[in-house]
């Protein structure tokens, strides 16, 4: 549920804030997993993972890059869990505004 930009023929805009702070958690939730797992397969591709299991190839960077990923994802979860929300609507917009100020960076 994204934000609206409402323009005016006067030539101002009014922004009408639809989220909720739940779906937005949740969305973003799963914005962050994506971006984890795209970056897990862009160092890691299945086959490499299988080959690394069967021990066709060294394993250890591959569970390095791997673990460093999954660990990112599990700090940037903690910090999209610990926004808090009053439930009063005028902290609302700023509750997903923080839970959305919480981006992927590759490790």
């Amino acid at each position: 549920m994204p934000k609206h930009y409402l323009h005016h023929p006067d030539g101002s805009v009014t922004i009408e804030d639809t989220r909720t702070v739940e779906g937005t958690r949740a969305e973003h939730l799963d914005r962050i997993r994506t971006a984890c797992t795209a970056s897990i397969l862009a160092v890691a591709p299945e086959h490499t993972q299988r080959n690394a299991a069967l021990g066709i190839v060294p394993i250890e960077p591959i569970v390095e890059a791997i673990s460093a990923r999954r660990d990112l994802y599990h700090t940037l979860q903690a910090s999209i869990l610990a926004v808090t929300w009053d439930g009063q609507e005028a902290t609302r917009t700023a509750a997903c505004d923080a839970i959305e100020a919480v981006l992927w960076e590759e490790p």
